[in-house]
């Protein structure tokens, strides 16, 4: 169990990190998916900085959480990761109870949803190995 903990973890320090950097090195390609075309219109030059920093660095912690947490094989920092996740889709789901559901807004409270569990589970088996 130890070992698919870390290649799952190990899985997302990977993903996450590299989406992190695709928002600070490729933003529009990297805003475009998700849905923020007109917040990096190269006329608005204070929507770049915000979602380059705000996205860029959400993805880039998560990254360097599981990273860390697969190395050291630290319950706390899957816990601080997925306490980002969770924070994530609390925020989706006050969207939806103010907004109503957005098209294709359920896949990314899935990815968030199954990445805490994932997240939670490789903690508690690090704290028994």
């Amino acid at each position: 169990m130890n070992m698919v903990a870390r290649v799952l973890v190990g899985i997302m320090a990977l993903f996450f990190g590299a989406m992190g950097a695709g928002f600070w090195l490729n933003l529009e390609t990297q805003a475009a998916t998700f849905g923020l075309q007109g917040a990096v219109e190269a006329s608005n030059l204070i929507g770049r900085v915000s979602v380059r920093a705000d996205f860029g660095s959400f993805f880039l912690t998560i990254g360097i959480l599981c990273g860390y947490a697969v190395w050291k094989r630290s319950g706390s920092a899957a816990v601080g990761a997925a306490l980002l996740f969770g924070i994530a889709l609390l925020g989706r789901l006050v969207s939806v109870a103010l907004d109503g559901p957005a098209p294709g807004g359920t896949p990314p409270m899935v990815i968030e949803a199954v990445s805490v569990a994932i997240l939670l589970w490789a903690r508690s088996v690090w704290t028994k190995a």
